[in-house]
């Protein structure tokens, strides 16, 4: 899961350390101040330059929780994704472990409950009597293990994205290939991009049939592997993990990526979004896998033009009738959070109120997870392919609960280098489980 960068509002770790959920509520009482560390959302109110819609910055969450509860002073610190070093995730560490947050927008929920260091929610929901699911099955769903319960539960989902497939049915008719099914196979997506590449017979620009973004290229794996029934493992009663990548599934997976990268422009490897040109008419790839929802959903809702040429199908499903990357937005509580009862009030509103969920679509395209949520956004309901933007996400796999941790990595680094040519295949695999087995064995059940 990734939005587009912004910039991180700038706070001292003294001030952030000597103030956050500093007030202390009286018992059974709400108030005082919750600070929530929040991921790429826009610092300030503006426009976007591809469709023209306004697009609300992180104050207008904060203004709307101000008008629902006014006995809590909301304090959002918004950090962008960044990469590496400068990345979400070293900046996440570094603040749960200073505790300068109650509440964190935590992509790595799984990893930090099992190290202890997140509250089960369970223990909140027990003393709430008000407490009413909206996310239905997402919370049994969401469940992990932790030093105290083998299904805990670590976050609340507060919004999610999604990974679709995207075709432009122009070079389709072109060429004369039927459309892309609503749940195309592997077979189906390998013939139309072989016939998809080459000179356009209307246009005579040269086309591509497939896509890949090279630099994220492990979900897209992940999603081709699951079709062919592949399993990267599980979690041990103890909570640790087994992961399984040098398998025949994974190989064939491999393989067949490697294949379809040949159809795909020159720069994909490097590539990190869509192609260029994508939703214009300078668009000259066809089958377009991995489509975010903050790359496509603002752009067809505000320009209708669009949308009879750039269509949506489902990701790869396996024969679960699932597929693609779960990319929920987890929504955790600390610790070490001083002001439980305050954030407790602050994580259901902000994981589960219309206005919330209206907020996260408007400000970045992501998508609602309350059951009743999609009723904020009728204008994605009524695109052609509405249908199946809205319930992708509830066809996604379960969370990986390694997404964000050196399995990920490992296996992308190993793509990466499989994809370039420099290894093959079956190395790739070998490689990327050693990795991933020197890095589970260092692991222990609540370490």
């Amino acid at each position: 899961m990734r939005l587009k960068p912004t910039v991180a509002l700038v706070l001292t770790a003294t001030t952030l350390l000597a103030t956050a959920c500093s007030d202390k509520p009286a018992a059974n009482k709400t108030g005082g101040t919750v600070k929530v560390m929040m991921i790429g959302y826009p610092d300030e109110n503006g426009i976007d330059p591809a469709s023209g819609a306004p697009v609300p910055g992180i104050g207008e969450l904060k203004k709307a929780f101000a008008k629902a509860h006014p006995e809590i002073d909301l304090q959002i610190i918004n950090i962008p994704w960044g990469e590496g070093s400068t990345g979400y995730a070293p900046k996440t560490e570094a603040m749960i472990n200073a505790g300068e947050a109650c509440l964190y927008e935590m992509p790595a929920a799984q990893t930090y409950g099992r190290n202890g260091k997140l509250v089960n929610l369970d223990t909140m929901i027990a003393k709430d009597p008000n407490f009413k699911n909206v996310w239905g099955p997402q919370l049994d769903t969401s469940r992990s293990w932790g030093p105290d319960s083998p299904k805990s539960l670590w976050y609340l989902p507060d919004n999610t994205g999604e990974r679709v497939i995207h075709w432009d049915a122009k070079l389709f008719r072109d060429y004369g290939v039927e459309p892309l099914s609503e749940t195309p196979t592997l077979q189906e997506i390998e013939e139309k991009a072989a016939k998809l590449t080459g000179k356009d017979p209307v246009t005579g620009q040269q086309t591509y049939g497939y896509w890949y973004q090279g630099k994220y290229a492990v979900w897209q794996f992940m999603a081709i592997a699951h079709a062919l029934g592949a399993s990267w493992g599980g979690v041990k009663d103890n909570g640790t993990l087994t992961v399984n990548w040098d398998t025949p599934q994974y190989l064939a997976a491999m393989e067949w990526f490697i294949k379809m990268s040949k159809y795909a422009p020159k720069g994909a490897l490097a590539g990190d979004g869509m192609p260029q040109g994508f939703l214009s008419d300078q668009n000259v790839v066809a089958i377009i896998p991995e489509g975010e929802q903050g790359y496509f959903i603002p752009q067809l809702v505000a320009q209708p033009a669009l949308r009879d040429r750039f269509r949506t199908s489902y990701n790869l499903k396996g024969i679960d009738g699932l597929g693609g990357l779960n990319s929920v937005s987890p929504l955790a509580m600390a610790a070490n959070c001083q002001n439980k009862d305050s954030a407790w009030t602050v994580l259901k509103w902000l994981a589960g109120s219309d206005e919330a969920q209206a907020y996260y679509f408007s400000a970045s395209g992501r998508l609602p997870v309350t059951t009743g949520g999609v009723s904020a956004i009728p204008k994605v309901a009524e695109l052609p392919d509405g249908k199946i933007i809205l319930s992708q996400p509830q066809t996604a796999e379960a969370v990986y609960p390694w997404a964000a941790d050196q399995p990920r990595w490992a296996m992308q680094t190993a793509l990466e280098a499989a994809l370039a040519g420099t290894i093959t295949p079956k190395q790739a695999l070998e490689q990327a489980q050693r990795e991933t087995a020197d890095w589970v064995s260092k692991q222990a059940a609540g370490k």
